[in-house]
């Protein structure tokens, strides 16, 4: 994982994320990055890229690829393909 000057994790575009909403715990979740700016990033859905949220602070996003991963391939849906 690249990170910033600062010790921060670097979000790029296509990076699957958990999105902590402090406001509505029910938007909470796995999402994928469609756009990164210097302070926000735009969520899509993982499969089907349907833009969820619009300019989340990247204070409420972080990288979280492998927890999503573990649980997708333990999920009902993952075993019957």
């Amino acid at each position: 994982m690249e990170q910033t000057h600062t010790g921060e994790e670097l979000i790029k575009v296509g990076m699957v994320v958990k999105y902590l909403n402090p406001e509505d715990k029910k938007k909470n979740g796995h999402y994928r990055v469609t756009r990164v700016t210097k302070t926000t990033v735009n969520l899509a859905t993982i499969f089907g890229g349907r833009i969820c949220h619009k300019q989340v602070p990247l204070s409420q996003v972080t990288e979280d690829e492998a927890s999503w991963y573990e649980g997708w391939t333990r999920s009902e849906t993952y075993m019957s393909m």
